[in-house]
C-alpha cells in the first residue's frame, strides 16, 4: 500500500486515537443487530440435523439438485466451479491465513486473530460429519462433478466460507468508511458466501440439506465469533477513552459531573 494512501481500517497517525474510538463505536452500532441471532441459527442447525438423521430428506434433495443442474450456461458453470475451488485442500488452509495476513498488514492484529478463530471454528463441521455419517450424492441419482470420499453433512465449504468470508464482510461493513473499496470488499465477500451453496449443489457434491446445514452452522458460529469480537471491541473503546485527556474524549465516553 502506498504511504500516501489512506488506510481504510486504521487511523493514519497515532494522534487520531479519538477517531479510532469513534470507529469502534460505529462498528458496535452497525453490528448490534447480530446479538442473539447466532443462538437462533444454531438451534435451526440442530433441527436440520435431526431432519437429516430421522426424516431422510432425499425426496426433496434429489429434485432440487436436478433442477439446479439443468442450468447449462458456460460462464455461470465456470463461475460455480471457480467459487468452490478455494474450499479444497490445500487452499482451504491457505486462503484464511492469506486473508488474516492481509488484515494484519493494516495493523488490525486483533481482527486478524479473530478471523483465524473463525477459521478454526470450521473444524466443528468435521465433528458433525463424523457423527452423522451421511453419504455424498450418488452418481446414479444426479450428476457428480468429482467423487469425494468424505461424509456429506454439513457442507464444509459452506460452513468455512460463511465463517471466513462472513467475518471479512462484517469487518468491512462495520469498520471501513463508505467508498469504492468498502463496496468492493462487501460485494466480493458477500458473493462468495451466497454462491458457494449453489456451487456445491450444482457440482453434485452436496445435497441441498447439506448446504442448508452448512449455512445454519456457519452463521451460528460466525455470530458467536462476532459476539466475542464485539466484547473485545467494547473494551477497547473503554480502555482508549480512559487514556485520553478529558477534552479529547468523545462525548459519549465523558463522565457526567455530579452536583
Amino acid at each position: 500500500m502506498d504511504s500516501n494512501t489512506p488506510n481504510p481500517l486504521k487511523p493514519a497517525t497515532p494522534q487520531e486515537a479519538s477517531q479510532d474510538i469513534r470507529t469502534h463505536q460505529r462498528g458496535l452500532f452497525r453490528g448490534q443487530f447480530v446479538i442473539g441471532l447466532g443462538l437462533v441459527l444454531l438451534v435451526l442447525f440442530g433441527a436440520v440435523t435431526a431432519a437429516v438423521l430421522f426424516l431422510d430428506p432425499l425426496s426433496l434433495d434429489v429434485p432440487i439438485t436436478r433442477e439446479v443442474q439443468e442450468m447449462q450456461f458456460a460462464p455461470a458453470d465456470a463461475l460455480l466451479v471457480a467459487v468452490s475451488a478455494p474450499g479444497f485442500a490445500p487452499w482451504n488452509f491457505v486462503f484464511p491465513v492469506v486473508l488474516a495476513l492481509g488484515i494484519a498488514l493494516t495493523k488490525r492484529i486483533a481482527e486478524a486473530g479473530f478471523l483465524l478463530l473463525a477459521s478454526l471454528a470450521t473444524m466443528l463441521d468435521e465433528v458433525v460429519k463424523f457423527l452423522v455419517h451421511r453419504a455424498r450424492p450418488s452418481a446414479s441419482l444426479v450428476h457428480v462433478f468429482q467423487h469425494l470420499g468424505s461424509y456429506s453433512f454439513p457442507s464444509g465449504h459452506v460452513t468455512q466460507y460463511t465463517l471466513v468470508f462472513g467475518f471479512c464482510f462484517y469487518l468491512a461493513f462495520t469498520l471501513m468508511k463508505k467508498g469504492a473499496w468498502r463496496t468492493l470488499c462487501l460485494v466480493l465477500t458477500g458473493a462468495m458466501v451466497v454462491l458457494v451453496g449453489p456451487s456445491r449443489i450444482w457440482m453434485g457434491q452436496h445435497w441441498a440439506s447439506d448446504v442448508l446445514g452448512g449455512y445454519t452452522l456457519g452463521f451460528g458460529l460466525l455470530l458467536l465469533v462476532i459476539w466475542a469480537y464485539r466484547t473485545w471491541e467494547a473494551r477497547q473503546v473503554q480502555h482508549q477513552a480512559e487514556n485520553l485527556p478529558s477534552a479529547d474524549q468523545p462525548a459519549i465516553m465523558r463522565p457526567t459531573t455530579q452536583k
